[in-house]
């Protein structure tokens, strides 16, 4: 009961001190115009989001997204042809196996309603030695694919800073796999991440050597 009166006492009072304050001319024109820059912030976060959005792609069951060739320069050196649709790019990569990341975007349920489905972008690729003397001492390679220029939607999601949980920011990683000259495979994407498939026989051979 007295939580009731209390609450029915600030409203009026409230309501009478909020009028009162309006008529104040400076104040009124602050309140106007935080509520501006308020709108004009919102309006810009938004803008940059969904220039940083626009790099990903939607994700739609199991996905093919790249091709990667290798040639050998060297002992444990290799040039890696990355191509995505028509483009292509090459990678130098130290070490006997590559890995590809990408960064996923998973739409929670209130999004998912409206239709959105999950998106992807690639983010790196690296090389890595099969023995831990090798890792530890000679040459690393990792290189970035793509990157936020301006405004990273991503890490935004990663830090958990949105007000509401309205979608997961997530890593996909193809498993290490064998790099060998003229090896060629195939990556695909799925909810469950990446996954990497050998394409030619010189790929199954490097595979066939790594796992026996």
């Amino acid at each position: 009961m007295l939580v009731a009166s209390l609450v029915l006492l600030a409203l009026p009072l409230g309501f009478i001190a909020f009028r009162l304050l309006m008529n104040i001319p400076v104040l009124k024109h602050f309140l106007v115009g935080s509520v501006a820059v308020m709108c004009a912030l919102l309006a810009l976060t938004a803008l940059l989001s969904a220039w940083d959005l626009y790099s990903y792609r939607a994700l739609l069951e199991e996905t093919p997204v790249a091709t990667v060739d290798f040639r050998q320069r060297g002992p444990q050196h290799y040039e890696a042809l990355v191509t995505v649709g028509e483009e292509s790019l090459e990678y130098q990569l130290f070490g006997d196996q590559w890995q590809l990341d990408a960064r996923m975007i998973k739409w929670g349920a209130t999004m998912a309603r409206l239709g959105l489905d999950p998106v992807f972008r690639l983010e790196r690729i690296s090389g890595r030695y099969q023995a831990l003397d090798d890792e530890r001492n000679k040459p690393r390679s990792v290189h970035a694919i793509q990157v936020s220029e301006v405004f990273d939607v991503w890490q935004w999601l990663k830090r958990g800073e949105p007000l509401l949980k309205f979608a997961d920011a997530e890593y996909g990683t193809a498993t290490y796999l064998p790099m060998a000259n003229g090896a060629r495979y195939q990556v695909t994407i799925s909810n469950f991440g990446l996954l990497a498939r050998p394409e030619n026989r010189e790929a199954e051979m490097a595979l066939d050597n790594w796992s026996s």
